[in-house]
Order: C-alpha cells, then structure tokens, then sequence
C-alpha cells in the first residue's frame, strides 16, 4: 500500500469519516438488485418531498395544489402528481425553496455558470460529502480517490484555495487550468503541471478539454497517458471523444452533473451509457406532456435530488434531452442507464413551416468522428443554418461531411438553405462551447 493510499484510508477514517462510510455506502448500492435500487430510491424520493413539504414555503404550497397524497409518494402514480419544477420558478421563488434548515453552517451557495443566460442562484447541501460520488465514478474506469488529477474547468482558486486543496489531499497533487484564464502561458503552466505530477485522470469541460488538445498539437507537445479522461458540460459527440483520444491516447469518459444538482451520472468502462447515480437522485424523462417515456424514447430530463435539504430540487427539469437505457451493463454495476443527453431543450433548430428539430442533430457526425473535431450549429433570424466546422484528420472528411450535411437537409425537406464554413476555432464561455447559436426571436418562435 503507496504513501498516497494510506493517507486516503486514514482521513476516511478520521477527519473525513462522513465522506468514507457515504463512499463505502455508495460502492454497496451500485450492485443491488435492480429491484432493491428502484425501492430505495422510491423511499428516499418520497423521504425528501415530504421533508420539502413541511419545511419550505414552496413545496408546502405547490404540493398542498397538486393533489398528491404525501403519504403515499412511494406510489408512481402519486408521485407524478407532484409538479415539475422550471429553473424560472427557483429564479423567481428563490427564497422560498431555502428550508428552515438551511443555516451558514448547513448550506454552501452555489450558481450556475450563465453560459446559456443569467446565472441561477441556489444552494448545496454542506453535509453532504458530495465527492464521495466522483470518488465511486473514478473507480468504474480505473482510478482511485488516492490518484493524482488534472481539472479544466471554472475554478478561480485563489492563493488560500490552492493551498487548502494542496494540504487537505497531501501526498495526493491535484492541479489545475481555470477555463476562463485560458491563453497559451496558462496551458503551457499546465502542461508543465501535468508531465510533474503524471495525474491518473484528466477531467474537464469538453470545449476546455479540445482547446488543450488543439494546444498540445500544435505546440508538439505530448503529456504521460493518463488512465482516464473525463468530460462534462456539454454533450460529448463522438467527434470530440475520437479526437481527445487521439492526442491523449486515453480512453474518454463522458459524466453528467450540473450546478444545481453536481453527479447524476456517469459511464463506466463499457461505455454503452451513462449510469445513473440512482441511490442519490432520481431521473425521469419525460414526454411534451409531462408523461414518462418508455425507455429509448426521448424525452425531458427531470432530477431529483434525494439529499439536498437546505434547498430541495424535487423534479427539477435541468433543460436537457435524453432517454432511458434498457438492460443492465456488463460491467456488474446495476445502477439504471441514460443514454448520453442530446443536448439542451432550448437547442432547438425552428423552419418556417412550424417544424422544430431538437435531438439528434449532435450525431450527425458519427459515422466519422476524424472528419471533424467540433462543430457549432447556427441559425440566422432568416432560419437559414450555417454549420461551423473545425476540421479533422480524415483526408476525405470533406466528402464525409458533405453527405452528412446532405442528410439534414433531406430531413428538413430543403425547408432552409444550410450552408458548411469551415473555422480554426470555435468561441467559448468559460470553457465551454455552446452546440447551437440561435438568432431567431422571441416573436418568430411564438408565431
């Protein structure tokens, strides 16, 4: 046993206890009886809406409308009573979701980044050890807690912070490259970072992480092959996995968390899904009027948060796409599975006839993911669309995305010219790329 694991196992035993015995309880649930897992999660669901009940404004009111007998939220049928929850409400109600345990030392404030509009203010669970669940995910692809590890994302650690994470995970290293100071001196500091202290797993947002990428190629530079790297923030298309495993020469993982609600899932070394963290939150999808789909139906991704009691997100619709899974994985982990989301609900490509397209555009790609690296959709406020492409490796990846191209425009019908322009880059907030840039208003969209 290494310096770096003995460490780990002592503080999970002395001054990180809760986060140990909430790891050592989340690895006995990833392989419960399916069965076992869905009551669990039907208890501890129903446990949270009657807490959220009786100790917040807006439940109390939202629930005592809906009709749903508390006592029997067990029941699906009572449970899809309660009312689905959309971010303008916790923007407008805000206060009124904080519970009356909600105190300095039980809630820790939280935001959304606001790279798809005005950031959304809420708050987590301080009791929670949360890290217990990313602790569990690194396992499914080879990584220990004890590992050495490299983060891209929205960070903005200071000096305190850096030396806090510096001696909390002592003899462990985990560096860092803030996404929103991202220039060629902080990735070469990280780069210089990385082949110092070889970290097991890379993880970050997706634009962040093909940013890298590009970096390291063009420089030509190469960094020790990491066991794992992971994304998250927006859709991982298989374009964007085949290129990072290009330049890293490691498997890619893609995870699904959020600011309101952090890890709701994540792949395992299968990769056939995303499996959902179904111990700890509830996922539903649901259909346009708000009915459950059956699995491989796409639908809304509606979230529970079955642990959160300063601010409780009881079927919260997180603005994404996505679908169940059926079967269960070979891998031995028999948490339930999504599919990977296909994007926000608000990416959604209008024609003037009415028609919305809003999934499976992200795909059209895939059957050749070295033709391109990455790609943005736009729509001009004359619904035209311009798809800007950031060329791969494939010497006939033009050919490749001409056909691709050729089949969105006979699933539109021709409705609206689309045109290819081919880009160096792609602009990015924060580290992330957003899939599609709509220019069409309000007004057009409500006609």
């Amino acid at each position: 046993m290494g310096l770096a694991q003995t460490a780990f196992e002592v503080k999970s035993r002395t001054v990180r206890r809760r986060s140990g015995r909430f790891f050592d309880e989340l690895l006995r649930a990833e392989r419960l009886p399916r069965e076992r897992i869905v009551e669990l999660q039907a208890e501890r669901a129903a446990r949270i809406a009657r807490f959220a009940a009786a100790h917040t404004d807006y439940y109390a009111r939202t629930f005592a409308e809906c009709g749903a007998n508390l006592a029997r939220l067990e029941d699906p049928e009572q449970w899809q009573r309660l009312p689905v929850v959309e971010r303008a409400m916790v923007k407008e109600h805000r206060s009124e979701f904080v519970s009356s345990e909600s105190t300095r030392r039980t809630a820790r404030e939280a935001k959304t980044g606001g790279s798809s509009g005005e950031p959304l203010r809420l708050q987590q669970d301080a009791r929670v050890p949360t890290l217990a669940h990313a602790w569990r995910m690194y396992r499914w692809w080879g990584v220990e807690p004890w590992d050495n590890l490299a983060r891209v994302g929205r960070w903005g650690f200071g000096v305190a912070d850096t030396l806090r994470t510096a001696v909390t995970w002592w003899p462990s290293r985990q560096i860092y490259l803030d996404a929103q100071l991202f220039d060629r001196t902080t990735m070469r500091a990280f780069h210089r970072a990385i082949v110092r202290t070889r970290p097991a797993l890379i993880e970050g947002y997706v634009g962040a992480m093909l940013e890298f990428a590009d970096f390291l190629e063009a420089e030509g530079l190469t960094i020790p092959t990491p066991r794992a790297i992971a994304t998250t923030a927006a859709p991982l298309t298989e374009n964007a996995r085949h290129r990072l495993e290009t330049v890293t020469g490691a498997p890619v993982y893609d995870e699904y968390r959020g600011s309101e609600i952090n890890w709701m899932a994540a792949e395992c070394r299968e990769r056939s899904g995303l499996h959902v963290f179904a111990d700890t939150r509830r996922i539903e999808i649901l259909g346009p009027g708000g009915e459950p789909v059956p699995p491989g139906v796409v639908g809304d991704i509606v979230v529970t948060d079955l642990l959160n009691r300063v601010f409780p997100m009881i079927r919260y619709r997180v603005g994404d796409r996505g679908r169940f899974v059926e079967g269960e994985c070979p891998c031995g982990v028999t948490l339930p599975m999504i599919a990977q989301p296909e994007g926000r609900t608000t990416d959604i490509v209008r024609l003037p006839s009415g028609r919305l397209i809003n999934h499976g555009l992200m795909a059209m790609f895939a059957d050749h993911p070295e033709a391109v690296r990455v790609f943005q959709i736009v729509q001009a406020a004359d619904y035209s669309l311009r798809i800007r492409i950031v060329r791969g490796d494939d010497p006939r990846g033009e050919e490749h995305i001409e056909r691709a191209v050729a089949k969105v425009r006979r699933r539109i019908d021709d409705e609206v010219p689309i045109a290819v322009e081919y880009v160096d880059h792609l602009p990015q907030t924060g580290g992330k790329t957003k899939y599609l840039i709509s220019e069409i208003t309000a007004g057009q969209a409500a006609e």
